[in-house]
């Protein structure tokens, strides 16, 4: 059986890093990077790409010829999104359209990595089809680009993570626990939300949820959550905890406390009843997603980040 053809666009962020270690059997990947260096082991099935620039995309389909693109590549800063929406419109919502077009010549199957800020977190728990309604601009925004791809005539996978978490690459964007990590590790308070609740997803449910949803050609929409539901508090806790760091450097706050920061929404616990049944994975909780972090460890190389605002 020949290999299958896989582009994945945003291979130098979390998840796209995460896709690359876990690739399995009968994938032939390429991947993409904009500002970020690709790891060595990787170089040459990386290209440079800018997703605004239509002609460079349609270049890079006809060298690849993909038959499957997992569209990881996006800013993902809420508060960027708030500050500087016509840029972040111009990446996640053009990027994401020259892509789909690119998809529609040829003839590929597209999986595009949405959020759960496409909701805004006064019904929990959200199933694949209820309605979208966000709070903060990022959320609007992923909600314009998910109406794109539903559009677009092309065979789609949407998969909505919520509060992914893990490694970065070298110089890759932080994540909350790579934030928090860094103030407990120089013995700093750490001022965490009590009032919202999540459910923290270990990156690599995230990736085996794709790479399962591609092999057995699942479309539509698939959320994708940790197993346990909880405030954030009891997840920084659950931070100290597995990484050996003092719990009462925790600070419990009202998510009001940042009235700078972009709204977020409460709750958008997720029903992962497709994850589980029609996906077949079982995500792990905190402690162990956590302590799956923490033994990986001294295999990461963990450089300064590209912070944009504050995670709650």
């Amino acid at each position: 059986m020949s290999e299958r053809r896989v582009l994945i666009t945003g291979g130098t962020g979390l998840l796209g890093k995460s896709l690359l270690e876990t690739a399995p059997a009968g994938i032939r990947f390429f991947a993409t990077h904009h500002r970020l260096e690709p790891p060595e082991c990787w170089r040459n099935r990386f290209r440079q790409l800018d997703i605004r620039q239509s002609a460079r995309v349609d270049s890079l389909f006809s060298e690849i010829k993909p038959e499957v693109v997992i569209h990881t590549a996006s800013i993902g800063g809420v508060d960027e999104a708030e500050q500087d929406p016509e840029s972040v419109h111009a990446v996640n919502v053009g990027g994401t359209q020259a892509i789909l077009r690119a998809c529609q010549g040829a003839g590929a199957t597209f999986i595009f990595i949405s959020s759960n800020a496409v909701f805004d977190g006064t019904h929990p728990p959200y199933r694949e089809d209820s309605p979208l309604q966000a709070v903060n601009r990022y959320g609007q925004i992923k909600i314009e680009a998910e109406r794109l791809v539903r559009l677009s005539g092309v065979p789609y996978l949407i998969v909505r993570p919520i509060l992914m978490y893990g490694w970065p690459g070298k110089g890759g964007r932080e994540n909350v626990v790579t934030r928090w990590l860094k103030s407990l590790e120089r013995r700093e308070p750490v001022e965490v939300a009590e009032d919202i609740v999540s459910m923290p997803l270990w990156v690599g449910d995230c990736a085996r949820t794709i790479w399962g949803g591609l092999l057995e050609r699942r479309m539509g929409v698939v959320h994708v959550a940790g197993r346990d539901r909880v405030n954030l508090v009891l997840f920084a806790q659950e931070v100290c905890r597995v990484f050996g760091h003092d719990e009462h450097l925790i600070a419990p706050v009202s998510s009001q406390r940042w009235v700078h920061l972009a709204p977020r929404p409460r709750d958008t616990s997720f029903e992962t009843t497709r994850m589980r049944q029609v996906f077949g994975v079982e995500p792990v909780g905190i402690r162990e997603g956590l302590t799956l972090m923490r033994e990986s460890r001294a295999s990461v190389e963990v450089g300064p980040a590209a912070i944009s605002g504050q995670d709650l």
